[in-house]
């Protein structure tokens, strides 16, 4: 194989919420029709000085955010066709509180007054490949003497879940937000891989 001309449409997404060992990867495929990453722009301007020249100041870097549109069917939580309506609404409880499985589903409404709101975090996994069978998930390896192209960020959080009929049947619009560095400073939090007639190592467990 080599690499195609473009990457087309196609593209697998996995979602995997942090510490969560039971439900994993959410993952999608052909319904998910459109992908945006925005990476977070470097903010710069030329400042003036008393003598008429101009100084270049350069700003911290602004938030990632990574945007899909997603036709869900249902809210459970492990199977193709789900949406992303509880990973939205949070459940309540210590982190990560186990989200409803016994139907019918119900996104949670038991929060208690003072109790902490904090939202949970996910690692949103973006792959292009021409790996024909053996890749599961955008999160998976790849296998050997393929191509493939993957974008990944941890520590996101949903900060947008707008649904609509504008495309004539149920379409929802699922904003996630990032920064751009760890609190440290020291690890950039998007990250790009790319594999030419070679395998992408799985990402493992995101904890």
């Amino acid at each position: 194989m080599a690499f195609p001309p473009t990457w087309d449409e196609v593209a697998l997404v996995s979602v995997h919420r942090k510490g969560d060992t039971t439900t994993g990867e959410l993952n999608f495929a052909t319904i998910t029709e459109t992908i945006e990453i925005n990476e977070g722009d470097y903010p710069w301007e030329s400042i003036p000085n008393a003598a008429g020249g101009r100084i270049g100041h350069q700003m911290p870097q602004e938030d990632g955010e990574i945007t899909l549109e997603i036709y869900p069917l249902e809210m459970a939580t492990n199977v193709a066709n789900a949406g992303l309506f509880q990973q939205w609404h949070g459940v309540s409880g210590a982190p990560p509180a186990a989200y409803d499985t016994l139907e019918p589903l119900a996104s949670d409404t038991s929060w208690l007054a003072g109790q902490n709101r904090v939202r949970d975090l996910f690692r949103v996994s973006i792959l292009w490949t021409n790996d024909p069978a053996s890749v599961a998930n955008a999160a998976a390896a790849t296998a050997i003497t393929t191509d493939s192209l993957r974008f990944y960020a941890t520590d996101c959080r949903i900060v947008s879940h707008k649904t609509s009929w504008t495309d004539k049947m149920v379409k929802t619009t699922v904003t996630f937000k990032y920064p751009a560095f760890s609190k440290d400073g020291a690890t950039r939090i998007g990250v790009w891989e790319s594999a030419d007639q070679t395998a992408l190592v799985a990402l493992g467990a995101y904890s």
